[in-house]
This record gives structure tokens, sequence and C-alpha cells, in this order.
């Protein structure tokens, strides 16, 4: 004769409140046995949530296996429907979200996004628990009394306004964590977007809440995009009577040896105006850590004292000075004298000629990269350089070529100044230069004066034209391109015709 199964006869025998009980607790030993695996074994996120879940689940299914019904069975159900949501909600963030890169400040999608979509998912459970175990109609819920809506809609504008405007900054893609802005003329950083609002942080380490709505009204200046390496910049006004160029590179060198500031892009000056009390400049320089933004602009600032104090460049201040001036003779220096008594075009000439010569010349000044003469021109002057390095150029069958540089006291015009002929090669300023003007008025009245003086000037005259004809040959490397011959009488001829002699 066959045995009974124990288990058959357990189950037969066995109230159906036992078996319910037994059932609920084992399935919820296994849901927590899962929930286990997948927190240590696949880092999902679970929490106090999935337990008040499994538990509510585990007591659902056994009354649904052993159609055992107790009082508060809907409630149970609507719970484990609704806390349904927060372990899907985790597994999102496990597998779904960190294909966009978030969280991390890479990420693809706006930071408050994911957090909107939990919102979302868990209303959703509500609602939809509710709908199943007590058959609420959802659309009855929310439109069921005007008066309501009404309230909401009130309640909710600013709220939905923020949240739209989060989104609008995100997708116009206008900052992202980690960059720094101009807001409202403040540098600050981006330190997190959330649905409501961005959070920003200042160089004092202070915080601040701005409202995404309110954000997305302003200006907004990103120093990060779209890398962080952007300028800033230092206003000075100095003295007119300093050379533009002298300040220009005490600015620059200023800028150069201060910590922080990069060397490529290099810094620039520039003159900005002609105020009343001053030239004003004003420095650009380059930076990559905005968060360093006070410290290397205090650094910057205190250098550019430093410099100018030592270059004597005074800072300008706003006076007002009225100034009486007579109109009287300049006398020559005493340094003008001895740069014309230098040269071998004057060295046959008095002291009083070298005296006459001096009190007509005048004073110029040109900046580094101006062309004091052009190939071409028609000459009427000649030049001394006093200070400053000067490039000689000249242009033959379209190709230009550098002839060398002139130096202080050197001399270069002579022979347009003297024969009237156009300029042969063009003068360029390769620094600031001083330089000493003589123009044919003065060599006229001297000549003049001087008749014997135009024999010993068309002598040399003869000589460094000869000089400058090889060279351009030389540097046409044409074997048959010889100097062109011109005689000293030539040329005295050609003075005495200019001058009138």
């Amino acid at each position: 004769m066959r045995q009974p199964n124990p288990i058959n006869s357990f189950l037969t025998a066995a109230e159906p409140e036992a078996l319910f009980l037994l059932a609920a607790i084992l399935f919820y030993l296994a849901g927590l046995l899962i929930g286990r695996v997948l927190k240590r074994r696949f880092k999902i996120g679970l929490g106090w949530t999935y337990q008040i879940f499994i538990v509510a689940a585990a007591v659902l299914i056994a009354s649904d296996l052993f159609h055992f019904d107790f009082p508060g069975q809907r409630l149970v159900g609507m719970t484990a429907l609704f806390f349904a949501a927060f372990p899907l909600n985790a597994l999102l963030y496990r597998y779904f979200w960190p294909i966009f890169g978030y969280p991390g400040e890479q990420a693809r999608v706006p930071p408050f996004l994911p957090q909107i979509t939990t919102l979302l998912l868990i209303a959703t459970a509500f609602f939809t628990s509710l709908s199943t175990f007590y058959g609420a109609a959802v659309p009855g819920l929310l439109a069921g009394s005007g008066l309501i809506a009404f309230v909401l809609g009130l309640a909710l504008q600013d709220t939905l306004g923020n949240i739209f405007a989060g989104l609008g900054l995100q997708a116009g893609k206008s900052f992202r964590v980690g960059d720094w802005l101009i807001v409202d003329g403040k540098h600050v950083e981006v330190i997190e977007v959330n649905w409501r609002s961005t959070r920003l942080r200042n160089n004092d380490a202070a915080s601040l809440d701005i409202p995404n709505n309110q954000l997305a009204k302003a200006t907004i200046v990103n120093l990060y995009n779209p890398t962080p390496i952007h300028a800033a910049r230092a206003s000075v006004c100095v003295e007119y009577r300093i050379p533009p160029n002298h300040v220009k590179e005490a600015l620059v060198q200023a800028a150069l040896a201060a910590r922080g500031v990069l060397s490529s892009p290099a810094p620039a000056a520039f003159l900005m105006n002609f105020d009343d009390s001053g030239i004003r400049y004003e420095l650009k320089y380059w930076i990559n850590d905005a968060r360093r933004y006070p410290e290397i602009s205090d650094i910057v600032r205190t250098n550019i004292w430093y410099e100018l104090d030592r270059r004597t460049i005074p800072f300008s201040y706003p006076t007002r000075v009225v100034e009486m001036r007579t109109k009287k003779e300049t006398e020559p220096t005493d340094q003008v004298v001895v740069l014309l008594q230098a040269q071998p075009l004057f060295a046959d000439m008095e002291a009083d000629q070298i005296q006459a010569l001096a009190k007509s010349a005048r004073h110029l000044r040109y900046g580094k990269g101006e062309k004091i003469i052009a190939q071409g021109d028609p000459g009427k002057s000649m030049y001394v350089l006093s200070s400053g390095i000067a490039q000689v150029t000249v242009e033959r069958d379209g190709r230009a070529s550098d002839l060398g540089e002139l130096v202080s006291g050197e001399c270069f015009g002579e022979i347009s100044l003297l024969t009237g002929n156009p300029r042969t090669a063009s003068v360029t300023a390769k620094s600031d230069c001083d330089i000493v003007e003589i123009d044919q008025s003065a060599m006229r009245d001297l000549l003049k004066q001087y008749p014997r003086l135009a024999d010993h000037l068309s002598e040399t005259l003869s000589t460094r034209r000869s000089v400058l004809e090889t060279e351009l040959a030389n540097w046409k490397d044409d074997p048959e391109a010889a100097p062109i011959s011109q005689t000293k009488e030539s040329f005295l001829a050609r003075m005495r015709q200019l001058f009138g002699l």
C-alpha cells in the first residue's frame, strides 16, 4: 500500500492563515536575497524603500496564491505598486543615466533631468496604484475641481518656470558644472544645476542660489567656453611726455613677470584714449584659472607699479595745468652739435656753421614699426639718428631686401636733400627712434652763406652714392649690374641748380 506524502498531508491539514503567512515569509526572504545580490554584486542603490516594497509585494503575492483575503488588502497592494517605483528608479540610475555620462561634468543631459524623471515616476506609480486598487479616475482627481486646478496652477507657476528655464539653459549649453561665469559683474563658479535653481560659488567661497528663470534672463559671460583660457585687463593712465611704446613695453613686461599669467597667448598693451590728465593704456593678459583671478590681478597691478617706477614713468593725476608760452628761438643743445660734428658729411664745417645748422634742426620721434622715409618719395630733408635702430630696405623688380640697419649716430637721406632726387631706399624704425631732421631751407641758408661748402659736400655724396650702388648690385646678384657712376662734378652741378648757388 502506497504511503501518503507528508508535505501534501501538511498542506491539506494546515489552516489557510498559516499557509498564507509561511508563503509571505518565504517570498520576503527571496526578495531580500535578490536585493542583497543586486546591491553588492551589481552596485544598485537599494534603500529602505526596497524593504517596504518586498514586504508589501510578498504579502500581496501570498494572498493571491492561496486566495486568502484579509482586511487592508487593497492598501497593501497600493503600497507594493507605489514603492515598486523606487527600485525601478535605482535601476535607471545604475544602467540608464550613465549612458549619457550622468553623473559627471561631461553629462549630455541636464543634471536635474534624472531628478524630474524620479518625481514623474513616483507620481505615475502613485496615481496608477490609486486607480488600480481603488478605481479612482486620475483625470477626475486632477481636474474634478476648477478651484483646485486654479490654485495648483498658481502655486506651480514659479516652479514650472524654473524647470523650463533650466531645460533651456542646459539645451543651449550656456554653462556646465565647474565653469566660471561673470554674472552681474561677479566671478562665480557653477557648483550644481537642479530642477529649481543653479547653485554658484564666488571667490570668497560663498554660495549663491539663483532661480533658473531669473538666471535665464541675465547676461552670462562664460569664461571657460570654449576653453578655460580667457583674457583679463588692467588700465593705467600715464603722463603725455612718455613715448607710448615705452609704456607698452613696461606693461607687457610687468604682466609676463606675474605668476599665473600665460606667456602664450602673449600679453599686449593698447593705447586706449587721450584723457585730460594723461594717456590711458590697457593691458590685456591671459589666464586659465578663474579661481585665482583676484590673486593674479593683484600681482599684475603690483608689478605694473614697480616696473613703471624703475623706468621712471610717472602716473598721471586728474589735474589741469595752464601754461603760458612766449615765442622765442630755441637754442641748439650740446648733444645735437656733437651729433652733427661726428657726421663725415659735415667734417670740414666750422664750429659756427655747425651751430647754425643745429639751431635750425628739428627733433622728431618715431615709434617702433613706423616708416620714416619711403623709397621713391621726394626728399627735402636728411636725418641723423640720435637714438634707436632703423632698418633700411630697397625694392627693385618687385623684390624687396634688407640692406642693413642704422644705429645711433648715423645719417640718411642726405642724397635726396642735396640733389632733390627721390628717395633711393625706405627706412623704418626698428625700435623707438629719436631723430634730428635738417631740411632744405636750413641747408640753403648755410650754402648761400658759405658757398665753398658745396664743393666738400659734393665729393662726400659721390663717395656715398658709389657705395650704395655697389650694395644694390651685390644684392641683385647680377654681374652686369654695375654701379652707376656719378662724379663729384655732377653732384656739384645738381646742388648749385637745386639751391640756386
